[in-house]
């Protein structure tokens, strides 16, 4: 039943892929990291409040701030008052004090420390204000169009909210731009003046393919988890919104990844850039045009099913010049033991300029015979 289920969720909405069983929470949603393409949803665009998992944002943006070296993780910054008198989990800051990035950063995703999240965005931006407003543009960037943030902690505010769908393309970004800087994802303590502090993501502890991300808890939001995973070359990521506790967040995210990596396979079936079909050129100032995608192409199936995808490339003849990189050139029309997976468009890979007079006056006489 799965395997149909499969195929038809080629053709059709999301909505009638079948649901995992046995997740109770209020949203949730499940995507393979490499292509985006989601596996399994429920309630993913209904804006939620997201409690600390707002916290990954505030992280996107601060990381973002270091690749460009506008901060720097060995930099130390000095704790406002305002920081000591903010409200939710803290790691006792004082007013005056001198802490490295490194350990604001670890200690706000590990223990979601406001505190620290508020030292890091008003040594960066002078307010929290203003840090919330690139916040805000980040998440539009992304694409993450159920997304408004009101503060950088993921304190309950009117307003503050977004959903598991936007939350999974923010932690799928987060793994895709900062590859070298995942430990701070999968930390599981953290020591601050002699104090010990654990991550309250149990997914680290109990499955080792678990790679982060974050876990977050308000009266409003519930409990809530934006885990991600890894086994083998699969990897995925599951967002669990609106838990009614710790226990049945934990449970449902490895559910969701169990499900994913035993029921699907991520295929890279072409490279960026690399030639689908080479197909003959005419009038054109060489004799050939290579098609195929400016991505990555990867495709879903069913697990272990990879092999058996039939490929057909599908072109309108005759192809003549002049030829622009990134114009649609024909249709890749991919089947899995007989049944369509999709017609995915090919475009060309590079510029072809036309031949001078005598290629074209050739290459007519070509035509006209072929016609």
């Amino acid at each position: 039943m799965r395997l149909l289920i499969f195929f038809l969720a080629m053709v059709l909405p999301l909505s009638v892929w079948a649901e995992p069983p046995g997740i109770a929470s209020r949203a949730w949603v499940l995507i393979d990291q490499a292509s985006g393409h989601e596996l399994a949803a429920h309630q993913a665009d209904l804006p939620l409040a997201p409690a600390s998992l707002t916290q990954l944002m505030t992280a996107y943006v601060l990381l973002d701030d270091i690749r460009k070296n506008k901060l720097s993780l060995g930099e130390t910054v000095t704790v406002p008052e305002a920081a000591t008198q903010v409200d939710g989990a803290r790691i006792f800051l004082k007013a005056g004090d001198q802490v490295s990035v490194d350990t604001l950063l670890q200690a706000m995703l590990l223990q979601s420390a406001s505190d620290a999240t508020l030292t890091l965005v008003t040594a960066t931006d002078g307010s929290e204000t203003a840090f919330v407003a690139r916040m805000n543009g980040m998440a539009k960037r992304l694409g993450m169009s159920k997304t408004h943030f009101m503060n950088a902690t993921g304190l309950t505010e009117p307003g503050h909210a977004s959903s598991a769908r936007d939350l999974a393309l923010l932690g799928r970004a987060l793994v895709r731009d900062f590859p070298g800087r995942q430990a701070f994802f999968d930390q599981k303590e953290l020591v601050v003046k002699g104090v010990t502090y654990y991550s309250g993501n149990r997914l680290l502890w109990r499955d080792s393919t678990v790679t982060g991300l974050k876990v977050g808890r308000t009266t409003e939001a519930g409990y809530c988890m934006a885990a991600a995973a890894r086994r083998g070359d699969q990897r995925r990521i599951a967002v669990v919104l609106g838990a009614r506790s710790d226990a049945q967040r934990t449970q449902e995210a490895l559910k969701l990844l169990n499900y994913g990596f035993e029921n699907f396979d991520s295929v890279r079936l072409y490279r960026a850039q690399q030639p689908v079909k080479v197909a003959a050129l005419y009038r054109g100032a060489r004799a050939s045009v290579s098609m195929g995608f400016q991505q990555d192409f990867y495709l879903l199936t069913p697990r272990g099913s990879a092999s058996r995808i039939k490929a057909e490339v599908v072109t309108q003849q005759p192809i003549v010049a002049p030829i622009g990189k990134g114009q649609r050139m024909g249709t890749l029309r991919l089947t899995l033991d007989g049944r369509s997976l999709g017609d995915f468009p090919l475009v060309a890979l590079h510029d072809v300029g036309v031949a001078g007079i005598l290629g074209r006056g050739w290459d007519s006489i070509r035509l006209f015979f072929r016609q």
